[in-house]
């Protein structure tokens, strides 16, 4: 009998071990390391052009370097506050902490967003809606 409970008791356990390693590895990346994608998105197309990209054709050259932030910018699920830019490497971690670019849900359920000094933040909707946007 014994025997039947140590079997029992490790079968159990490898069930639980790996059900948990299924749930990490379906997760993938969050939304804060997606939009630190699209803050060097803006960042190279900013450095190379002296200005904020207008358009998402505006970041295609870089898809290759970001293409998690790439995506989800061309989906929608990531917006963009177009026109605005963030500064050199060793400019943008002094830059402004105005909102760059943030989740599509951030309006009207709170959600991570990204500022100006490429720095991300989860926020609710009443803190994003009196949040200073970039420009």
């Amino acid at each position: 009998m014994s025997r039947f409970v140590l079997f029992l008791l490790g079968t159990l356990t490898l069930v639980g071990c790996s059900s948990n390693q299924s749930q990490s590895t379906s997760q993938g990346p969050g939304a804060d390391a997606v939009l630190h994608e699209v803050g060097g998105l803006i960042q190279m197309y900013s450095g190379e052009a002296g200005k904020g990209p207008k358009k998402v054709a505006d970041l295609t050259k870089y898809q290759n370097g970001y293409p998690l932030g790439f995506q989800a910018v061309q989906s929608g699920e990531v917006v963009v506050v177009w026109g605005a830019k963030i500064g050199g490497e060793g400019e943008a971690a002094s830059g402004p902490t105005n909102v760059i670019a943030y989740e599509k849900k951030t309006p009207t359920e709170g959600g991570w967003v990204l500022f100006q000094n490429t720095t991300t933040k989860q926020m609710s909707a009443s803190d994003f809606a009196s949040a200073p946007k970039a420009q």
